[in-house]
């Protein structure tokens, strides 16, 4: 079989290479049964919310510690309501140890009324400022329970409530949300020119009022698939000046001044993301499906909306990272209200590159792919003397990125007098740029990016990418 003694030698050579790794592997990661679980750190988290997440329980033989340890802890870090999880193994002695985030946050609020900070920046007119506070009061009882009251004021005046209870039976497996909130302002996105928004406002008068009540019930009976069933009512009444020929009278269509709209829904969710804030591993899917009836005073509107994205984050070679999104959305009606024809541009739906424009259409296609190297990932001393965060875990991305787009608008397709050139053509846009990141879930990123016609500039945000 062996033509000379160096291939001997060279087979010899790799077979106690191989049999070295499997025995180290099998001391590293060998297999156990879990005979306890012991948990620490939980001054106020019931022991019941911390063993629902990971992914194992007492009794269990594992087989792979490695992935059950960190997947464990990932799980716990995405609960948002501790600042440090460590999982650790002592023979079948599990112990998990953690650090508890505070739990009531009264936070002044300092928002613009604008889509993104970039838009608001070009007139930093302080008057487009929102301001106002919100009190956070997560894990109420140590259950998971989140509520949050919001009083804003300034450009946009609101009170909002939302209680959210994750479990409320005795398999943690259904769950319930209240969401309402009512809101005025004086002055409206009533139109949109040269693929810009542009906006109206009648000496001081109120323009707009919202108000919307929600009931979702949740279920997640596997530990990454979330299903939401939701209903509600929202109820939007304008000014008799915004629903003029001269302003746009088809922000609630035929010059009406009054929308009621009922809508019952679906949303699903299986995310197997390593860190919700900024992933680097896992996949994300979304699908949601709504039905609405606008009850206008002339007639009944049936809309159908289906929306679905997917996203994958990966590892290409160790500290650089690749992820890519595609979002698709579908609206039953050709020729929506103004209110609802929001496509790209707004929230996370955007082509980079494009962030002082909008595309507005009943449907839509959208795709990110990114690339990120990690530069840097430590944890800093913070602040000493205050409980749970004397250290700052910090991580510094550089990104390069290339979005596409399209959006199919049949208005505009129909109308002689539009100058909007965006919708019904593909889109690009791409660019670098450089993402900070701290607690695993605050991100601010700075990225300068070009659109296809090369318009060029830097912009920054407060969220992750995709």
């Amino acid at each position: 079989m062996f033509k000379s003694p160096s291939s001997k030698l060279l087979y010899s050579f790799f077979f106690s290479f191989f049999i070295h790794s499997v025995i180290n592997g099998q001391a590293l990661d060998s297999v156990f049964r879990v005979d306890s679980i012991y948990i620490s750190g939980n001054n106020k988290t019931k022991t019941k919310i911390i063993l629902r997440e990971i992914s194992f329980k007492l009794g269990d033989t594992i087989h792979n510690w490695s992935y059950h340890k960190e997947q464990s802890r990932k799980q716990l870090i995405n609960l948002y309501i501790f600042n440090e999880v460590s999982v650790e193994k002592d023979g079948g002695l599990v112990t998990i140890h953690v650090t508890e985030r505070w739990y009531i946050w009264p936070i002044p609020q300092l928002d613009y009324a604008d889509r993104n900070f970039n838009q608001w920046w070009l007139s930093k007119d302080f008057n487009r400022l929102i301001y106002g506070v919100n009190l956070e009061w997560y894990n109420i009882r140590g259950r998971n329970e989140t509520m949050t009251l919001r009083l804003l004021s300034g450009y946009t005046k609101m009170a909002a409530i939302k209680y959210k209870i994750p479990y409320f039976n005795k398999k943690q497996t259904w769950g319930l949300q209240v969401d309402a909130h009512y809101s005025t302002n004086r002055e409206v996105w009533y139109k949109t020119e040269e693929d810009k928004v542009q906006f109206f406002r009648d000496n001081d008068k109120i323009l707009l009022t919202r108000k919307n009540a929600e009931l979702t019930l949740t279920h997640r009976k596997k530990i990454f698939s979330y299903h939401n069933i939701f209903s509600g009512i929202r109820q939007t009444n304008i000014a008799d000046t915004v629903a003029t020929y001269e302003v746009n009278r088809r922000y609630l269509l035929n010059n009406q001044n009054s929308q009621t709209e009922l809508y019952l829904g679906y949303h699903y969710i299986y995310d197997r993301r390593d860190f919700k804030g900024f992933p680097l591993k896992g996949n994300l899917l979304k699908l949601n499906i709504e039905l609405s009836q606008f009850n206008l005073p002339s007639k009944n509107l049936h809309t159908l909306s289906l929306k679905g994205s997917y996203s994958k984050y990966f590892p290409i070679f160790r500290k650089l990272y690749g992820s890519f999104h595609g979002t698709l959305r579908y609206y039953s009606n050709d020729y929506p209200p103004y209110s609802k024809i929001q496509a790209l541009g707004y929230g996370k739906d955007y082509i980079r590159g494009y962030e002082l424009n909008v595309i507005d259409g009943n449907n839509f296609a959208l795709g990110k792919a990114e690339i990120k190297y990690q530069i840097l990932d430590k944890k800093y001393k913070f602040l000493p003397k205050l409980r749970n965060y004397e250290v700052l875990p910090i991580s510094v991305y550089l990104s390069s990125f290339y979005d596409l787009g399209y959006v199919q608008n049949a208005y505009e397709k129909t109308t002689l007098y539009s100058n909007n050139i965006l919708p019904n053509s593909l889109q690009r846009g791409g660019g670098v740029g450089i993402n900070f990141v701290m607690f695993y879930d605050y991100c601010t990123r700075i990225e300068y990016a070009a659109d296809k016609f090369l318009n060029r500039r830097f912009y920054i945000s407060f969220v992750a990418s995709m």
